[in-house]
């Protein structure tokens, strides 16, 4: 028993320690769980299901249409015929009339009027479903920089907490020199103040950093902290110019393929219908005018709708759809340009930083070993505390440069790829 107790208290810690281990993150998990979690990507489903609500709807525009009508009338005057004929009473016509009927209309052919809507239904529903996916593309560079701001912020805190644990080092060593009279009070001082200023900065990038992370958090669904690890991602080839991917290409060309069913849809309203039609009912007076009694009543028949002159409105319609189609295109020009100057840009800062990461690595070699230099000499009392911070700021800048510039890179070639479509 006391085996059996000792072994489950083992478990209990060893899953307490796993518990607090900090949990580790990817960018594509991030962006992953935000396309889940943000309710934009909840209108697809929603969306489809509109669409087929409306094809359902339009489709039964082929259903027999049922009306019930009724109606009670009285009238101050009445037909009559004025002539009087010697022993034959001519009935006179009653002035309350009454009448219910069932109305049932059948299309027979509406000039593809109904196909067409269907066609306009869908090209909507694919537009919508396009704006949907932007939508997403949009979250998703959201993420991206919330991702790379949190391990710049990472990488800042980090290697700030290097240089105040040097700064710490010497400060020891400077007030052992102090102590032994080596080295003058006013040295510790300076070095108190710098710790002071780099905490200063340090309290600035947590609160950044936090800031950041609940963004990530609301943006994903996540519950991370601080000690939460985010995994650096690394690209490395980058797409030719050719080979876009954004779905605003889809949604333009979306948009000219309705501008085409709209203008089909507008000539169709040139085209005959044709339906049967039925009337059965109830009433005084039935079909026969003249009589005085209630009787049940029928009527079938066919029937021609045709619009043989609008005045030119169809089309004038059309020429206006043609212009708005004119102006998707000059749309879709100006957004390519955008895009390319964009793309550009990135393509700028990817060389920039590839270039200065190139010397990045050559000064904080040297700034090393500048800052090592100096660090002895401050030791010995050679220089003072002022002239060592100066070769240590500047070999803390030249390390979060490089740090930071790492990032920097990885993050303007992710900035390309998304530009041009690429998601995954």
């Amino acid at each position: 028993m006391k085996k059996l107790i000792s072994l489950l208290l083992f478990g209990l810690i060893q899953s307490a320690g796993f518990s607090q281990q900090p949990q580790s993150l990817t960018l594509d998990s991030c962006r992953k769980m935000a396309l889940e979690h943000y309710p934009v990507s909840r209108q697809t489903g929603l969306l489809t299901e509109i669409h087929n609500f409306k094809q359902e709807s339009t489709q039964r525009g082929y259903y027999p249409q049922l009306n019930l009508n009724g109606q009670a009338t009285w009238q101050s005057e009445v037909t009559s015929l004025p002539v009087n004929i010697p022993n034959i009473e001519i009935p006179s016509l009653a002035r309350d009339n009454y009448r219910i009927s069932l109305d049932i209309n059948q299309l027979i052919w509406d000039g593809g009027s109904i196909k067409s809507q269907q066609a306009m239904d869908f090209a909507t529903l694919e537009i919508n479903l396009t704006e949907v996916e932007i939508e997403n593309l949009k979250l998703t560079e959201a993420v991206n920089q919330t991702y790379f701001s949190i391990l710049i912020l990472k990488e800042s805190e980090k290697l700030i907490s290097l240089a105040m644990d040097e700064i710490h080092s010497r400060l020891s060593k400077v007030r052992a020199g102090i102590a032994n009279g080596a080295v003058l009070p006013a040295n510790a001082d300076v070095l108190d103040a710098e710790l002071i200023r780099l905490e200063q900065t340090l309290i600035d990038i947590r609160f950044n950093r936090n800031a950041a992370i609940y963004r990530l958090n609301e943006l994903t669904g996540l519950n991370s902290d601080a000690t939460t690890a985010l995994t650096l991602p690394e690209y490395h080839d980058l797409p030719a110019l050719d080979q876009w991917q954004r779905p605003e290409y889809q949604l333009f060309d979306l948009q000219k393929i309705q501008f085409d069913n709209q203008q089909q849809m507008i000539g169709l309203k040139l085209m005959p219908r044709f339906s049967a039609f039925s009337n059965l009912g109830y009433g005084r007076p039935g079909l026969d005018m003249f009589s005085t009694s209630f009787e049940t009543f029928a009527m079938l028949g066919l029937r021609l709708s045709w619009n043989i002159w609008d005045w030119n409105i169809t089309g004038r319609n059309k020429s206006i759809t043609g212009i708005q189609k004119q102006i998707t295109d000059t749309r879709k020009q100006a957004w390519e340009i955008n895009q390319r100057i964009l793309l550009n840009n990135y393509k700028q800062e990817i060389l920039k930083i590839e270039n200065q990461l190139a010397a990045d690595h050559r000064i904080v070699a040297l700034r090393t070993s500048i800052a090592a230099s100096a660090a002895a000499q401050l030791e010995q009392g050679m220089i003072t505390s002022s002239e060592y911070l100066t070769e240590q700021n500047a070999l803390t800048q030249a390390n979060l440069n490089l740090g930071v510039n790492k990032i920097m890179l990885q993050r303007a070639r992710l900035n390309y790829l998304t530009t041009m479509g690429f998601t995954k």
